[in-house]
């Protein structure tokens, strides 16, 4: 396939239309981007901790890289610690993905295409409501997203100009990447590095001499940055301790990453991504018996009726295939479910494996320059899509909080695969296949964007305004917190030590108050014997009068229940020398059970009776 060469005024259009489309997304999720509760707490005040002078590892525990924390603590010193900071970031970064997306999807698509591609990254990916981009469950990995495309795009142009130059630039973001989501910039690594090989195929020496000029900035940038950190808070403290390598991981995060990977029930697993990719066969059968029966229509004007009982059996096969695969369809569907909420993407990596082996054929059987080096762009980017997905494997989920970082590229290549080897299969109806298929993704796109727009004006709806920035919630949820805040407001001094567990610590950042603890999270698996006597010591020393226990139920980790099924000690101590002060939310109830509905926060008070 020849492209148009880039940029074209298509691409200004499907630019225009990207950008309208990412407007309107901010538009009607302005503010809902996420909960209060889960994560959002350390994303805001690990930054804040930091601009005050703590350390990070040491006094603040952190299981990512550096990076993200370290530059929001910038941020704040500069522009003052508020939610507008983190929501600017949040919004510059997506729109840097979007377009990195787009011009990557140019090097071996059309501008339809491509564009389509974009439109569902950004219905997908950034405004998915689970995972997205502008307060994300970790920056660290919205950064590791944003670098790794661009090591990726760098690599690309290397690639496609065969500068060396360009593939030691990619190795130092590679490696800033690194320090922003390890996976992430392993994933850039592994794509650098093939992209590096294959500038120079077929000479092997040549490909490890560039791969090396890449892959040395990379771990470079990456040692300075460890080391120095190490030498101030020791490797132990950066490297055990914040479970940085994960080779240590407690058993209930190990539990939780096995649910993500899909390794917690490989067979089922492997079974489910099977289903996956047959129901893909079957939508590619259907769009085939669709595209036979347009193409031939066409074709049958175009011939004046001739040869008119042979293109009669081609459409008696076309609508028999057609009712047959909907009949597949609906006969999966009733059994097995359409796993709406994981879509296509189960079956990725076999599609990815499948497509990796056709591209690697087909560069040895091309011969010129210009087709070899698109096929060699194909295969970079199989790899980095792969190697992205390594985190689940087996259970690629296009919701949930970690599909939304993951899959750019995939998506990609999904749309890839549908545009131009699906097509090619067919001769005579090529052209109406393709059509077909590209309405199909925009037309999917398009409906995701009305459900997400609809789903976010339905939730969402009650707002938590302070002084340092506006979230919006589930009403129960806002109210628990506005009563909190205010609470704290008329109980505590700015600056007083306010202890938030297992999580929600936002409500220290909104109000003003310092976390006395060296977690911002203490969810299951975050607090082992050690770690509680250390937090006892530390609510302690910094005389917390106040400790507020959020309804945050964790049964993704295994144990469900703060106090009762973990951190049952630290619980014991709070509880003989704390009494209950104050129920927040819509039921005043003390005995409420955490995981009830509605949600609640209970405040315990020192000396309180």
């Amino acid at each position: 396939m020849t492209l148009p060469r880039f940029p074209s005024a298509r691409d200004r259009a499907w630019l225009a239309l990207l950008a309208v489309s990412f407007a309107f997304g901010l538009a009607v999720s302005w503010h809902r981007w996420s909960s209060p509760i889960i994560d959002t707490g350390r994303e805001m005040n690990q930054p804040l901790r930091l601009m005050n002078g703590e350390a990070l590892y040491s006094d603040v525990r952190h299981i990512y890289g550096p990076l993200s924390p370290s530059l929001h603590a910038a941020l704040f010193r500069a522009f003052g610690p508020s939610l507008a900071v983190l929501y600017a970031d949040g919004i510059v970064s997506s729109a840097i993905v979007l377009a990195l997306v787009y011009w990557l999807a140019r090097r071996v698509l059309p501008e339809d295409a491509a564009g389509a591609a974009a439109l569902s990254v950004t219905w997908l990916c950034v405004f998915k409501p689970s995972g997205n981009y502008i307060l994300p469950y970790s920056f660290n990995a919205l950064h590791g997203t944003v670098l790794g495309l661009i090591a990726l795009a760098i690599s690309i142009a290397a690639l496609e100009r065969r500068r060396t130059s360009l593939f030691f630039l990619a190795g130092i973001v590679a490696g800033i990447d690194l320090l922003a989501k390890t996976e992430m910039g392993l994933a850039a690594l592994a794509a650098g590095t093939t992209a590096a090989m294959l500038a120079a195929y077929p000479d092997a020496r040549r490909g490890i001499k560039r791969a090396v000029v890449f892959v040395a900035p990379a771990v470079c940038v990456t040692a300075a940055v460890y080391g120095l950190i190490a030498s101030r808070v020791g490797w132990s403290t950066l490297v055990s301790d914040n479970w940085l390598l994960a080779y240590n991981l407690p058993r209930e995060l190990v539990y939780y990453n096995r649910q993500i990977s899909g390794f917690d029930h490989p067979l089922l697993s492997v079974g489910r991504m099977l289903l996956a990719a047959i129901k893909l066969g079957i939508v590619a059968a259907i769009v085939a018996s669709v595209s036979i029966l347009i193409g031939n229509r066409t074709a049958n004007r175009e011939r004046n009726g001739a040869n008119e009982t042979g293109q009669r059996r081609i459409v008696a096969r076309a609508w028999y295939g057609l009712a047959g695969a909907v009949a597949l369809m609906i006969g999966l569907s009733v059994t097995t479910g359409l796993d709406w909420d994981k879509g296509p993407y189960l079956a990725m990596p076999i599609l990815l494996a499948g497509l990796l082996v056709m591209f690697t054929r087909r560069l040895r059987a091309d011969s010129s320059r210009s087709t070899g080096t698109r096929t060699a762009i194909l295969i970079v980017y199989a790899v980095y899509a792969l190697a992205s997905l390594a985190r689940m494997i087996l259970h690629v989920r296009s919701g949930g909080a970690y599909g939304s970082y993951l899959l750019p590229m995939s998506v990609v290549l999904f749309t890839y695969a549908w545009i131009e080897p699906f097509p090619d299969r067919f001769r005579r109806t090529r052209y109406a296949a393709r059509a077909v298929a590209l309405t199909m993704i925009l037309t999917v796109a398009v409906g995701t964007a009305g459900v997400l727009a609809f789903r976010y004006r339905k939730t969402g709806t009650a707002l938590i305004t302070t002084a340092r920035g506006t979230m919006r919630a589930a009403p129960d949820v806002a109210q628990a917190w506005n009563e909190a805040l205010s609470y704290i407001e008329a109980h505590t001094q700015p600056g007083d030590a306010v202890a938030v567990m297992p999580e929600g610590t936002s409500l220290d950042f909104l109000s003003g108050r310092r976390n006395p603890l060296r977690e911002e999270i203490v969810t299951p698996g975050y607090l082992d014997a050690a770690g509680e006597a250390r937090a006892i010591r530390q609510l302690q020393v910094a005389d917390a009068r106040l400790i507020l226990i959020t309804n945050r139920l964790t049964e993704e980790f295994g144990p469900a229940v703060f106090g009762r099924d973990y951190c049952v000690r630290l619980m014991e101590w709070i509880e003989t020398r704390y009494a209950v002060c104050a129920v927040f939310g819509p039921v005043k109830d003390r005995a409420q059970q955490i995981g009830g509905k509605p949600f609640f926060i209970r405040a315990y008070c020192a000396n309180a009776h």
